[in-house]
């Protein structure tokens, strides 16, 4: 198993992105011409920076998580993907809390302006850090909305705190997510081989800060037609990370396998991806929908791993209706319809 084979389950990597760079390079700025030559409607706004209540949170190491909060209601928690950040829902920070939620969204430990602590990254360390987020806000009746490693996170946690999770959530949302990588079940030896191989992966920095390069790279993480603005918010997320999250929190994944925890999940779960997702294909959505007892399964054909952003309007539909099903009775009389 080559290690682009391992890594590319977890977000837009070196892997993925050498497969660009290999291309000529004047050929690549004349398709970097035509992603951006489509039009892009109301996308546009993807690349603002709306300001929002905010707060910065002790993590249990003495890292801190920052997060954001708009609206008012039962509250959804968005967590988003490897080496992005909070401004993976710039449309969802926007379009729930008018629905009628208290939407809130944090940065992953590493990620966006987080800090990162002394434990580094793990998986453990993702559902400690939701964990974090849920009693800091003492939420309860909360709905847990996960991308990519973001959905780990929310794995983690749920699996791990069974109790607090029963306390505090009504139901999880697995977005593009995974359950398992490669290796998940070989010996520790194996496993420790593949991350000294990545260890000494050359950062990938140049590659998105790259107007051309980069904007081809993270085209890879969409499906059919993606707005120019929404490929070049991916491109800018991942420039914006640190080299050693860019590095470290794949890597922390890998072997990664969740999968005897799942069927002891017994919260409503929505689990949902596209058939064009080729970082998280959707044999692992089907796999995590088979394991959580009564789990619901949602397949967007044509849709790629960024689904809240190419698929804004109806990610937002399916969430909006999802909470407001598993909402607490008195809740529930509170949420727009």
């Amino acid at each position: 198993m080559k290690v682009g084979g391992i890594v590319k389950v977890a977000g837009i990597t070196a892997g993925a992105a050498g497969a660009v760079a290999g291309a000529a390079y004047g050929a690549q700025r004349v398709l970097a011409r035509r992603v951006r030559s489509r039009p892009d409607g109301d996308a546009a706004g993807a690349l603002d920076a709306p300001i929002y209540i905010d707060r910065r949170l002790e993590a249990f190491d003495g890292g801190s998580l920052y997060v954001v909060e708009n609206g008012e209601g039962p509250p959804i928690v968005l967590s988003h993907g490897v080496t992005n950040s909070i401004r993976t829902w710039v449309h969802q920070l926007e379009t729930l809390p008018r629905a009628g939620f208290r939407t809130i969204a944090y940065d992953h430990r590493g990620h966006g302006q987080s800090e990162l602590g002394s434990a580094g990254h793990s998986v453990e360390n993702l559902g400690l850090d939701l964990k974090t987020v849920l009693e800091a806000y003492d939420l309860t009746g909360a709905v847990l909305v996960g991308h990519s490693m973001g959905g780990v996170a929310v794995q983690a946690f749920v699996t791990s705190f069974p109790d607090i999770a029963e306390k505090r959530v009504a139901g999880i949302v697995l977005l593009s997510t995974l359950a398992t990588t490669p290796l998940g079940s070989h010996s520790t030896r194996t496993k420790r081989r593949i991350e000294q191989l990545t260890n000494r992966a050359p950062d990938m920095g140049w590659l998105w800060n790259s107007p051309n390069l980069g904007l081809l790279a993270a085209r890879i993480g969409f499906g059919r037609d993606p707005q120019p603005s929404h490929v070049e918010l991916v491109r800018q997320m991942l420039a914006a990370c640190p080299p050693e999250t860019r590095l470290d929190a794949p890597r922390a994944l890998i072997g990664l396998d969740l999968t005897h925890d799942l069927p002891n999940v017994h919260l409503p779960t929505l689990v949902i991806v596209g058939t064009a997702d080729v970082l998280t294909p959707p044999a692992q959505a089907r796999l995590i929908a088979r394991l959580v007892p009564d789990a619901r399964l949602e397949i967007f054909p044509g849709g790629g791993h960024m689904l809240m952003l190419e698929r804004t309007d109806e990610i937002d539909r399916l969430i909006i209706e999802f909470a407001r099903e598993v909402a607490p009775r008195e809740s529930a009389a509170r949420v727009a319809r």
